[in-house]
């Protein structure tokens, strides 16, 4: 008896190391299955679809003040699942209304978007960015980060615009810096606030 159970707990010793030392290759296939598990930036973009509120604030170069001015916005998202239509209204005081018009191309490999803003008077310039998933809690709680190199006053520079949902609330927080600078030269230039509009 005493040697049965003497072997019983050898035996039940083994088992418990082999639970409590993962082998590589199972920590690997953990790691390829929470990868799995995430999002794309462009399933999380599709969850925008719908009308939204708020406003957009921008810094001034010569005060560096904040100013805001009210924004309404709608998404729609074409059959395709990759192209997305967004219509600003930006309220810039009494009988001047912008319209800006976004259409948007996502390309779910690259993990890259196109587009190209239409606004009465200006030019429409093709704009790709790279865009990354951060912090993605559900499906209303996430953030993706689209970066690319543009104009910064008149200079090339990296462009990051940070865009948070959380609930029914969504941020884009545009950041700048000179091209090939470290973190600390991102420098903030605008941002929009938008609430859902729930019918």
């Amino acid at each position: 008896m005493i040697f049965r159970a003497l072997t019983c707990l050898a035996v039940l010793a083994v088992l418990g190391t082999g639970q409590a030392h993962a082998s590589p290759a199972s920590a690997s296939n953990a790691r390829v299955e929470a990868q799995a598990d995430t999002p794309s930036p462009t399933d999380l973009r599709l969850s925008l679809v719908g009308r939204w509120s708020g406003a957009l604030g921008y810094r001034d170069y010569q005060s560096n003040r904040l100013f805001e001015i009210p924004v309404t916005t709608t998404i729609e998202a074409l059959p395709d699942g990759l192209t997305l239509i967004r219509r600003s209204l930006f309220d810039d005081g009494p009988d001047k209304p912008v319209w800006i018009t976004t259409v948007s191309l996502d390309d779910r490999a690259a993990a890259t978007v196109t587009s190209a803003a239409f606004r009465a008077g200006r030019p429409v310039e093709p704009l790709v960015e790279t865009m990354s998933v951060h912090d993605v809690r559900d499906g209303t709680h996430w953030t993706v980060v689209y970066r690319t190199v543009g104009i910064d006053g008149d200079a090339p520079a990296d462009i990051r615009v940070t865009e948070t949902l959380d609930g029914l609330t969504l941020t884009s927080v545009k950041d700048v810096r000179p091209v090939g600078a470290d973190d600390a030269a991102w420098a903030f230039r605008n941002q929009t606030r938008l609430t859902r509009v729930t019918e």
